[in-house]
């Protein structure tokens, strides 16, 4: 499995017929409700594009709310940094996502996200025993019905209001830039441009938007084989940005004028920079090692003189996954930026989870205050890891 980011999660998936079954997420979501029952905890039930999500979805809600639990199920598929942002709010206890994050679109599963310890399972104990009297997807026997208003949930006006807030919306406005933007076909569908908004300057182009639950039977992941047709278009279209964001919304991948793909650690080198300099801003910076065939790898002579100017320290490890947890469990603040060997970037002084469109908007912000010129900055990083003058 690809290395993944745990903190304040639990995994279940399975392949879709195989593991992943009706009878399976019913005996784990009711085991899961016992639990909630026992803390008097209210959960959040979301769902992202997979095949048959929303409707696993509708079905939890209503095994849990059989159970007594104060259960509210999501309008629409969301991203998971939305649905983490709700908990961070503390608009509910926990939350329970049907997804596979960025796994093949044949797996699907369950993720539980919130505040728990181990006693918090998602795998069923012998005796748990869901109400087998439930009919197969209650709510939508017969009929498509839209859920009731008080029992949707929207989650992706007030994440996009977050995401404003964080960002300087209206500096990335007011620069004369093309920004082309690739959901792959997921949840973050949509977000980029809503809040880059219409009127100003700048133009964000969204390409494969459309709701895909085979994700073009690629992997849904923004690695370099994954976005042929967005490095084309940022190249030929003499564009000044691509942004490209994982299915659940947890992994960024860049793209620059000339249609070259950024490398993990230039991503987090760069935005590292811009945070020290702009935001004055300070704390680890923790990377995966470079792999061998990369730009980076062996090229990392001036990385020493790099963090010396900017008062940074470099942390590059095999299992960034698990050191970013570790200094996010023991002061979130201390921590500037992280990346998983996925691409999932974490910047702890504003959110202590992954999220790809935050950290994409704060690329376009750091692109536009330098004049869009993304390749310029890309250029004076590598010269400097090169060197030690």
């Amino acid at each position: 499995m690809s290395e993944r980011l745990r903190f304040g999660t639990k995994y279940w998936e399975g392949v879709y017929t195989v593991d992943f079954t009706l009878d399976q997420v019913r005996r784990r979501c009711y085991q899961v409700g016992l639990l909630l029952q026992q803390r008097d905890w209210s959960c959040l039930i979301a769902y992202d594009t997979r095949f048959m999500s929303g409707l696993f979805a509708r079905d939890i809600y209503h095994i849990l709310t059989h159970q007594g639990i104060e259960a509210s199920l999501v309008s629409g598929p969301v991203p998971m940094p939305a649905v983490q942002s709700a908990l961070n709010q503390h608009m509910f206890d926990c939350a329970l996502l049907v997804s596979a994050g960025n796994r093949p679109y044949w797996y699907n599963g369950l993720v539980l996200l919130g505040t728990f310890d181990d006693d918090l399972p998602l795998q069923p104990s012998e005796d748990a025993s869901p109400p087998l009297s439930l009919p197969l997807f209650p709510d939508t026997a017969g009929n498509n019905q839209a859920l009731k208003p008080e029992i949707a949930q929207d989650l992706r006006a007030p994440y996009i209001d977050l995401l404003r807030k964080q960002i300087d919306v209206n500096l990335i406005r007011r620069s004369t830039m093309t920004i082309f933007a690739d959901p792959m076909n997921g949840t973050t569908a949509g977000y980029f441009p809503a809040i880059i908004g219409e009127g100003g300057q700048t133009r964000a182009i969204e390409i494969n938007r459309e709701t895909d639950p085979l994700f073009s039977k690629l992997t849904p992941l923004p690695v370099e084989s994954n976005l042929t047709r967005l490095r084309k278009l940022v190249r030929e279209s003499d564009s000044h940005l691509g942004l490209a964001f994982s299915a659940d919304g947890s992994a960024l991948g860049v793209v620059d004028k000339n249609g070259e793909q950024l490398e993990h650690l230039e991503i987090v080198l760069l935005l590292a920079g811009y945070l020290v300099r702009q935001y004055r801003q300070s704390g680890a910076v923790i990377a995966s090692v470079p792999v061998e065939g990369s730009r980076l790898a062996g090229s990392l002579v001036g990385l020493g003189a790099w963090e010396t100017a900017l008062g940074l320290k470099v942390e590059l490890t095999a299992d960034p996954a698990r050191r970013i947890a570790e200094v996010l469990m023991q002061n979130r603040d201390a921590l500037l930026i992280g990346c998983t060997g996925e691409g999932e970037l974490v910047l702890g002084q504003y959110v202590p989870y992954p999220d790809a469109l935050f950290a994409g908007l704060l690329m376009a912000e750091l692109v536009a205050r330098n004049g869009g010129n993304l390749h310029a900055l890309l250029s004076e990083l590598r010269g400097r890891l090169k060197t030690n003058q």
